[in-house]
């Protein structure tokens, strides 16, 4: 398969920034070779040191990238704006039961199991329906104590002693309170005093309605005071418990909306609301829980069916960028702020929630600033290494920047100043002779030199620049820089193939 003239283009480009990136990272470990300080503390290589401040944080330069060059990346460039941070979280969770809606049923009694009603798991029931009867030795003798009470008092109606009466009442009012406290319905005891006959079997109703989760009540068991015989659970209300990452957390707020939906239930949505976030985080999962509350009067919300909920998360605004706008290295976290003319500005940001398609901002941008979006990795590769030749320039001593002319003096001018890469660049020479009259009739060119770097495998690069003569000692004309970095240049004037003049100077390009 054959590459068209665009694509050979653009692989050209990857690779001449993969290159570059390598480069800057050979750079900087020289530099911090060149840097270390010496045992004992002092310099080395005759470069002195310093404590290094904001370790671990790489240092960056400005990029300066043609729109050539931005078009083949595919560099774009966006503009912060400000927009809803709230966003949807999704959970997966379960149903369980309501807590607050479970009951034990039991007996404050010791007795015996004879009739069982309600014998199977799963059972639904109303308050106050039948379980089963017991047979008690202890309530079996309230009863007859309270017979006999009744009886007593009867005969006492009569009486002239008042006391007595009283008494007779008083003894009542005791063994009545005793068989209510023992849980014998009001409407037993009623039908007890009326018949006057003890009843051996007496029958227990269930406090509560529900479904009977378990049972451990069978026939002819013997019970003792507390014992768990049946567990209630009033399904009319559940929860779903959802496991939510902790990096959603800051947005789940009680009372916030749910939608919940089960596989059981195919394109059916349940509403309800966030009742609960409980105060742990799982360390193996790094969740948390959260607690939904759904209505569940038709019973279909069965506990243990699974459920995917969707938490609508805290409202508000804040300024968003696109997610590949920002490179998070987890130290620190960096966007590219465009500045014009294909000049980038790494700035460090403060990074919020992150969102579908974007990430809010918290610190470091304004509303409107435009930033790149798409080929940060590449604008951060050739930053760093601009950040490492900046470096180098500084660490290396200059060498002397002018030689006395030998026969005219020469005016350097560029536009713009410092010097872009590529060819948008213009180059003014301005030529006098000893009386300080221009010269019209000299050849000018400008011989570009960077040294070789071998520990970036890098050789030297040479470059020459031709400016034609424009009039009044004026010479003018563009010129391409190959490189961003340090130049030596060295202007040289000649008449009839005779060098007439020469300056040297140092030139930065970015």
């Amino acid at each position: 398969m054959a590459f068209t003239h665009r694509g050979k283009a653009f692989v050209g480009v990857l690779l001449a920034i993969g290159a570059l990136a390598g480069a800057g990272y050979a750079l900087r470990w020289r530099l911090s070779r060149a840097t270390q300080p010496a045992p004992g503390g002092g310099t080395t290589q005759g470069i002195t040191t310093a404590p290094p401040s904001n370790a671990g944080v790489t240092n960056r330069g400005d990029v300066t990238i043609d729109p050539r060059r931005q078009q083949l990346m595919n560099v774009r460039t966006v503009a912060v704006t400000r927009a809803s941070v709230a966003q949807s979280i999704t959970a997966v969770g379960q149903v369980r039961y309501d807590e607050t809606r479970l009951a034990d049923v039991n007996l404050k009694l010791d007795g015996y199991i004879r009739e069982l009603f309600v014998d199977s798991t799963g059972q639904p029931i109303r308050s106050g329906q039948p379980l089963f009867t017991i047979y008690s030795p202890d309530l079996l003798a309230t009863e007859t104590e309270y017979l006999l009470a009744l009886k007593t008092r009867d005969q006492l109606q009569q009486s002239q002693m008042s006391d007595a009466r009283i008494h007779a009442d008083q003894i009542v009012a005791a063994a009545r309170e005793r068989l209510a406290l023992w849980d014998v319905p009001p409407a037993d005891i009623e039908t007890l005093e009326q018949k006057r006959e003890p009843v051996a079997a007496v029958t227990f109703r269930s406090p509560v309605g529900g479904f009977v989760i378990e049972k451990t009540a069978v026939r002819g068991m013997h019970v003792m005071p507390g014992q768990t015989l049946y567990k209630v659970a009033d399904l009319s209300v559940v929860w779903v418990e959802a496991n939510v990452s902790e990096q959603d957390l800051a947005q789940i707020r009680v009372g916030a909306q749910a939608t919940v939906m089960m596989e059981a239930y195919p394109g059916e949505r349940f509403t309800g609301r966030v009742a609960y976030v409980y105060p742990t985080v799982d360390e193996a999962t790094r969740t948390v829980k959260v607690r939904v509350t759904l209505a569940n009067s038709g019973g279909r919300l069965k506990p243990g069916l699974y459920a995917k909920v969707e938490l609508h998360g805290a409202g508000g605004s804040g300024l968003v960028v696109p997610s590949d706008a920002v490179l998070d290295s987890g130290r620190e976290q960096l966007v590219f702020v465009a500045q014009g003319d294909g000049h980038f500005e790494p700035r460090r940001v403060k990074i919020g929630r992150r969102l579908q398609g974007g990430i809010q901002i918290l610190d470091g941008l304004k509303e409107g600033e435009q930033v790149a979006s798409g080929a940060t990795f590449f604008l951060d590769s050739e930053s760093q290494l601009r950040a490492s030749l900046q470096a180098f320039e500084a660490a290396v001593p200059d060498r002397p920047v002018s030689v006395p002319a030998e026969q005219v003096s020469i005016t350097v001018r560029t536009q713009p100043d410092p010097l872009r890469t590529g060819g948008d660049n213009t180059f003014e020479i301005t030529l006098k002779d000893a009386s300080g009259k221009p010269v019209d009739d000299a050849e000018v060119s400008l011989q570009f030199f960077m040294a070789a770097m071998p520990t970036m495998n890098m050789p030297a690069m040479r470059n020459q620049v031709k400016v034609p003569a424009v009039g009044g000692g004026v010479y003018r004309g563009p010129g391409e820089v190959m490189m961003a970095g340090r130049w030596d240049v060295t202007v040289v004037v000649t008449r009839n193939g005779q060098r007439v003049g020469s300056r040297q100077l140092a030139m930065v390009a970015r």
